[in-house]
């Protein structure tokens, strides 16, 4: 056992460098990082591998004085934005990366088989030790990091949707990662449906987006306030965060029945334009639905766009438009609705909203009839379909800020 740590003592820097390798290699998220962190990845696999190798060649076991780079190592992956999954399963990669290469050894010195047997206890004790120590300082280091932040990053994110002013010259310690000057997405997310107390499933929802949007960079700033999960990440690599999003819904959803939609700004520059990102944000969030659970205010088309903007005297003067639809019964209505949003889908075809509602052309014709003689507003042409249209959006949007 000693001549194959010895062995191995011999070429840790090697073995280092192949186990980091590996981790690259089995871990995507690695693989996008920053070039400083995965640089201190294969420092850290290197001197993991050090002290492995030297306790087995001494013929001792993994001490607590041996692991002091560990817990220092472990402490810099929460401030670089690993979460502990995949901070563990980098260990259980380089662990595993090792024993194949005291196996190599092994097999090389041609060792006896109680020897190995001896081999394999003696790594798997030092794995133990090694990924039980790595966990427990992550989370001592991620728990007294959340205490001192959280109340500092609440009170920021206060500041900045109040349009408070920000001293933009140095970078905010609520917010290390951010530069106060540089392009900024703001998300904002709401629970629509969950098992759980509300205040749970969004610390849920903030560890999940926490995991993936920040993986590999420094943490972005993010809160509960109000019944609601306020996000505020660097603008850089748009698209990635939004599909990180997605994934995020995707996992509380299928993993816990919780259901939390989100509506994202367009990027915006420096703290100073928070307050308005925030708005465009909790403005797309508006327009989330079963189908769309996240909306960025770039995807929504023009007259939602339109109808966002408006003044509350442009709203009044839409609604009032409406006073004989809404005055339909509760199953008309509902018809009417339905028949206008397939109608307009199916760019005024009568055959493409019919099989989108799954019924007859005839029944499409009869509704939209009946819809223009009920509502003074005749669906089958372009002015009338756009009236109806404004009509919808701004009760639909009326009733969404009132269940809110």
């Amino acid at each position: 056992m000693r001549r194959v740590g010895e062995a191995l003592a011999a070429r840790y820097t090697e073995i280092g460098q192949a186990v980091a390798a590996r981790i690259l290699a089995e871990i995507p998220g690695y693989r996008d990082a920053a070039p400083d962190l995965i640089n201190d990845l294969r420092a850290g696999a290197t001197a993991t591998v050090e002290v492995l190798a030297r306790t087995l060649a001494e013929g001792s076991t993994v001490r607590r004085e041996d692991l002091g780079f560990l817990r220092e190592l472990a402490a810099r992956r929460v401030h670089q934005g690993v979460s502990l999954e995949v901070f563990i399963h980098a260990y259980r990669v380089a662990l595993l990366a090792y024993w194949d290469a005291c196996a190599e050894e092994a097999t090389h010195l041609r060792i006896s088989r109680a020897a190995g047997f001896a081999l394999a206890s003696s790594a798997i004790d030092a794995i133990d030790i090694i990924t039980t120590q790595a966990a427990e300082a992550y989370l001592r280091e991620d728990t007294r990091v959340r205490t001192q932040t959280g109340r500092a990053a609440r009170d920021l994110v206060e500041r900045l949707i109040d349009g408070q002013p920000i001293d933009t010259g140095l970078r905010h310690p609520a917010a290390p990662g951010l530069d106060p000057t540089g392009q900024l997405l703001t998300v904002v997310g709401m629970v629509e449906q969950t098992p759980l107390a509300v205040g749970d499933a969004l610390q849920l929802a903030r560890d999940e987006l926490e995991e993936i949007v920040s993986l590999g960079t420094i943490r972005p700033l993010t809160t509960i306030r109000h019944g609601e999960l306020v996000l505020i990440s660097a603008g850089t690599f748009r698209s990635a965060k939004i599909a990180g999003l997605r994934d995020a819904h995707q996992r509380t959803l299928e993993q816990h029945n919780v259901d939390v939609r989100y509506g994202i700004s367009v990027p915006s520059q420096g703290f100073a334009s928070v307050q308005q990102a925030y708005r465009e944000a909790a403005l797309s969030l508006s327009y989330t639905s079963a189908s769309r659970p996240i909306v960025s205010l770039d995807e929504l088309s023009s007259l939602e766009c339109a109808l966002i903007g408006a003044t509350a005297t442009t709203k009044a003067v839409i609604a009032s438009k409406g006073e004989r639809l809404r005055a339909l019964s509760h199953d008309d209505r509902a018809a009417a609705f339905q028949t206008i949003r397939a109608f307009s889908e199916a760019d005024l075809n009568v055959a493409k909203a019919a099989e989108q509602m799954h019924v007859h052309p005839n029944t499409v014709r009869y509704r939209l009839q009946q819809i223009a003689s009920k509502t003074g507003h005749d669906p089958r042409s372009f002015t009338g379909l756009v009236e109806l249209i404004c009509i919808l959006e701004t009760a639909e949007n009326e009733a969404d800020d009132r269940s809110r």
